[in-house]
């Protein structure tokens, strides 16, 4: 079983800020991997909302934590300390954060799939999805059929599902994945030409309590760009 690591990070309201984050984290993915006293990830991809779409400035990286739940328990049994050092050296561009622990689906790829596969997602739809306790694992089993019925097509594709721990089973967060704005906008403006999505909608509907989307685009030094 895979686990992720999801951050959705507040930059500092100030010129540049976000900025120079951006460029020192990327500065330490590719030299480091990580930096020293996190959670130990490995960066799948650093992306910023499209600012028309959701809150912004906001930055939301996503990570592979290496070990599944082992390796979750044995880094913070053996990182005990209540405020983890780095945050001492990021709070100059980042006023705080929201993390969650996910939990990959079997059509979920690690990042050696990323990378071997070459999969890219210049374009990303992300939607948080709430839904009635315990239903989780049904909603992404059947979201799984989705993405085999959209193999052929090459402009929008499940990328990832993942179920949200410490959640009771109740949220979800789904990443999609399209080549460019315009893919994405035509699943809007001619749904009819997406039958499979347009089934999907109306199971989804039938689970889901809410949903929040938010479009993404990724750092140039992220493995899905």
């Amino acid at each position: 079983m895979t686990l992720y690591l999801h951050e959705t990070l507040d930059p500092v309201r100030a010129p540049g800020a976000h900025t120079r984050y951006l460029d020192e984290l990327g500065h330490v993915v590719r030299t480091q991997g990580n930096a020293e006293g996190s959670a130990g990830g490995r960066c799948i991809a650093v992306w910023v909302p499209i600012f028309l779409t959701g809150q912004w400035p906001q930055i939301v990286s996503f990570w592979e934590m290496p070990g599944g739940w082992d390796g979750f328990a044995e880094h913070f049994d053996t990182h005990p300390e209540l405020f983890h050092p780095p945050l001492e050296r990021w709070y100059g561009e980042r006023s705080g954060g929201f993390d969650r622990v996910l939990v990959g689906s079997d059509y979920s790829p690690t990042l050696d799939e990323i990378t071997e596969r070459g999969l890219r997602a210049p374009v990303v739809l992300q939607e948080t999805v709430r839904l009635r306790p315990g239903s989780a694992p049904d909603y992404v089993g059947a979201l799984g059929e989705v993405k085999t019925r959209l193999a052929d097509r090459p402009d929008v594709d499940v990328l990832g599902a993942y179920s949200v721990a410490f959640r009771n089973a109740g949220e979800v967060l789904v990443l999609w994945a399209f080549p460019d704005v315009a893919a994405l906008v035509r699943t809007r403006s001619a749904p009819e030409q997406y039958p499979e999505l347009q089934e999907w909608a109306k199971v989804s509907a039938g689970l889901e309590l809410a949903n929040t989307g938010v479009v993404l685009r990724p750092t140039g030094w992220s493995a899905l760009r």
